[in-house]
């Protein structure tokens, strides 16, 4: 017997048509519901892809309704407003919690027992509100956290030793955004610390090439708003692994948005960090030997995260 692998899209703007459009192509899913506040647009996507399906592995794909989240096993959230020129990031952060508790909401009446991937932004947070809201474990509801941060990372690296970027280990972990935390002190090439690695990879060691080459990480997806108005193409791919990796039962480590509970003494936040992600989500957290600096780094963005988390359940709209 053939196994269902079904997953849900809500949001068919560009990164939610793209996540679509990518579990398509890369024959991941079975079944996929697109669902959208505007139908027709929800119903343009799905056909424009099954306009594709004599070149992909067969797949039923189609314009629904939350109803048809029923037996989802993945829902993929990437609905949510974009920040505008001269919107705070407090205006953005209540205007897109607003948009994850109605989603989830939804999903408690009609989704028996999916995982959820909020990759709605700032995704820390709005995978923190989605926690709290849903009927599901924690551990069934997460974000996509800085795995993106962590593949630009990668890209970076390998880019600046010359050598592929799937032979490099390096994570960025706590928030995606202005707080992530590159791990330099256990960052390797197939098992050689930099450190070591550095006398073939043209100073990479030196203190102002790495903050140099982290500042540039940090701002990629910046530079690519500029240059295009958006980031859709590296988010996509990001989800669909993390998708691979629950309906594959992969076991997979991947530095999710997770529920924190106790790591370096932080607690009821939502912060990157590597996870064991499998069928049912994330099966434990890996807990890196991470140095002084990074452990006061993480703790701060914490501190940081959960001023902010405490700013929306505090806020009363007009």
């Amino acid at each position: 017997m053939i196994k269902k692998n079904k997953v849900a899209v809500i949001g068919a703007g560009q990164v939610g048509a793209t996540t679509a459009f990518t579990l398509a192509v890369k024959g991941l899913v079975s079944e996929l519901v697109i669902i959208d506040i505007n139908r027709d647009k929800a119903e343009g996507e799905a056909l424009d892809i099954n306009h594709g399906m004599p070149f992909m592995k067969p797949a039923k794909i189609y314009a629904g309704t939350y109803e048809d989240t029923k037996d989802a096993e993945v829902v993929l959230i990437t609905a949510g407003l974009p920040r505008k020129p001269g919107q705070s990031r407090r205006d953005l952060i209540h205007t897109n919690s607003r948009i994850i508790k109605d989603i989830v909401t939804h999903l408690n009446k009609y989704a028996e027992d999916p995982v959820i991937v909020v990759a709605t932004n700032p995704v820390d947070l709005m995978a923190l509100t989605a926690q709290k809201v849903s009927k599901q474990p924690k551990s069934k509801v997460f974000g996509s956290g800085t795995l993106l941060d962590t593949a630009r990372f990668k890209y970076a690296l390998a880019q600046n030793c010359n050598i592929e970027a799937r032979s490099i280990s390096a994570e960025i972990i706590g928030e995606h955004g202005e707080g992530e935390i590159p791990v330099w002190s256990l960052a390797n090439v197939v098992g050689v610390p930099l450190a070591i690695y550095c006398s073939v990879c043209d100073g990479i060691c030196e203190e102002e090439k790495r903050v140099e080459l982290f500042e540039r990480v940090r701002d990629s997806g910046m530079e690519v708003i500029k240059k295009k108005g958006a980031t859709y193409y590296a988010i996509a791919l990001t989800l669909a692994r993390i998708t691979e990796a629950i309906l594959g039962d992969e076991n997979s480590v991947l530095t999710v948005s997770t529920y924190v509970d106790g790591y370096l003494g932080v607690t009821d936040v939502s912060m990157g960090l590597p996870a064991v992600v499998g069928a049912g989500g994330i099966q434990r957290l890996i807990d890196l030997p991470l140095s002084l600096e990074e452990q006061k780094s993480f703790i701060e963005t914490a501190n940081v995260l959960k001023d902010l988390a405490k700013d929306i359940e505090e806020f009363k709209p007009h």
